[in-house]
């Protein structure tokens, strides 16, 4: 469905913004992008947060999404605008997170031409093209609804990773009839029943089945779905650095890992006789370069395709929304039940294992953990953790308690220190009635300081916790 309106270039950006439900976008202006500016002032449905760099502007907004599911927007000038946000957009694409990047661009007229113009960079298309998973440049007014509606349902239908639409600066000011897309629900790939028949046979002749859960669970919205199947088959849970908030991390049947996984963590997976793997593209950090020895019988449920059997072989593939296909497989297998028991004993000693393996890695900084793990127990279950990239984080993100989905944010694929900050206030944006708490390096923080300017202007409660070993600064 259409709604057909004159507007200006920058109106037809805010109005499909709005048609697909956006409220907040995060950037800093320019003399490019100051017609959008005018269309933010006047659509009272839109809030503008003003970031003092946009590499900051893009974490919030990456903040943002991380925090709700939603897309988060970013809006940037031609050039160096676009270039400072390059970071945000590749750790967007490396841990899956919706994030929308609206720039301008040179003008029609002075595209191709090299001769010097304001913010001219040699191929900026070409920077985003290798950066994000979905790019469109648009040449006319009317073409801009159809292109932010199409960024949307890549976004959201499939993997959600970063999209980008271009628009030439003189379009901004131009003016047309514009069909602004109203968008109904994405639809998200449905299980191929062979498959799935397949897979429910390997799980209910297995007798030590394990599940390997990623950020993908949490992004399908299928984290009870995950509960009750693991509870079903009496199956520990491996979470890892990006998915240590998919399920409570004190529930009997989870494991929470990071990169620094001992050998007793394989000793382990070697006793396991089939593995479902739910929403994890099983890369080189959350299985040790591929060292782990997971069973021949994987089940890789995922809904990118290109994933499925790319970094271990895959015995039954199912391209599928998560949340689906794990109510199939708990629905076939209710049926069936058969009686297992957990190794809970084994279970108890791998985490003891884990945790003395940490403690020898950082000594005495693991201390401080144990400081933020109390104060933690102190606030709701809902309160947001974001862990830099610091020793405090990287402990943070195996050891420390999470109650909730969506509560612990951890770039750790991109691994961009000084992220922390600003990720943190695009999360207190999104939930400004929970806490949020970012765990800072000493030298990180300081990389993207400059934003509490921001938190302070907004009103933004985040608690920021310094973790000072001056392994940065000296």
């Amino acid at each position: 469905m259409t709604n057909r309106q004159h507007l200006t270039g920058a109106q037809a950006v805010i109005a499909a913004l709005r048609a697909n439900n956006v409220d907040t976008i995060f950037g800093i202006p320019g003399v490019h992008t100051l017609p959008i500016y005018d269309a933010i002032y006047n659509e009272s449905g839109i809030r503008h947060i003003l970031a003092r760099h946009e590499q900051g502007a893009g974490f919030m907004a990456e903040g943002y999404a991380r925090a709700t599911g939603r897309p988060g927007v970013v809006c940037t000038i031609t050039g160096p605008g676009l270039t400072n946000v390059c970071t945000p957009a590749a750790s967007a694409y490396a841990d899956s997170v919706p994030l929308l990047i609206i720039s301008s661009s040179q003008s029609r007229a002075a595209q191709g031409h090299g001769r010097g113009e304001l913010h001219e960079i040699k191929d900026q298309l070409g920077v985003m093209q290798s950066l994000v998973g979905w790019t469109r440049t648009v040449n006319y007014v009317e073409e801009i609804s159809e292109a932010i509606h199409d960024a949307f349902r890549v976004m959201l239908q499939g993997r959600p990773r970063g999209a980008y639409v271009q628009i030439p600066c003189d379009l901004l000011s131009q003016a047309a009839d514009v069909d602004i897309t109203i968008p109904g629900p994405f639809e998200r790939p449905l299980p191929n029943i062979e498959a799935l028949t397949e897979a429910v046979e390997i799980l209910r002749e297995s007798e030590r089945p394990l599940i390997v859960a990623g950020a993908g669970v949490t992004a399908a919205n299928a984290n009870q779905q995950l509960l009750q199947l693991a509870e079903l088959l009496q199956a520990p849970v491996l979470l890892g650095s990006k998915s240590h908030d998919v399920l409570p991390t004190k529930h009997p049947l989870v494991l929470s890992t990071n990169d620094n996984l001992p050998l007793e963590l394989d000793a382990f997976i070697a006793t396991r006789d089939a593995v479902l793997v739910v929403g994890s593209k099983l890369g080189a950090e959350r299985t040790a370069d591929r060292r782990l020895p997971f069973p021949k019988r994987l089940i890789h449920i995922d809904i990118d395709p290109t994933e499925i059997g790319h970094n271990y072989r895959t015995q039954i593939g199912i391209i599928s929304d998560a949340r689906v296909a794990l109510e199939a497989l708990y629905k076939f297998l209710k049926e069936f039940p058969q009686e297992r028991t957990a190794p809970y004993s084994a279970l108890d000693d791998l985490r003891e294992a884990l945790y003395l393996h940490t403690v020898d890695f950082q000594g005495i900084n693991f201390n401080m953990l144990e400081g933020v793990q109390d104060a933690l127990a102190q606030l709701p279950a809902d309160t947001v953790v974001v862990a830099d990239m610091t020793m405090l984080g990287y402990a943070a993100a195996q050891h420390l308690t999470m109650r909730q989905p969506r509560t612990f944010i951890h770039p750790a694929e991109l691994c961009t220190i000084g992220s922390g900050l600003p990720i943190a206030i695009g999360a207190q944006v999104a939930h400004p009635g929970r806490p949020v708490i970012a765990l800072c390096g000493d030298g990180g923080f300081l990389l993207n300081s400059s934003e509490l300017a921001t938190a302070a202007q907004e009103k933004l409660p985040v608690i920021i916790v310094i973790f000072n070993d001056a392994t940065f600064t000296g």
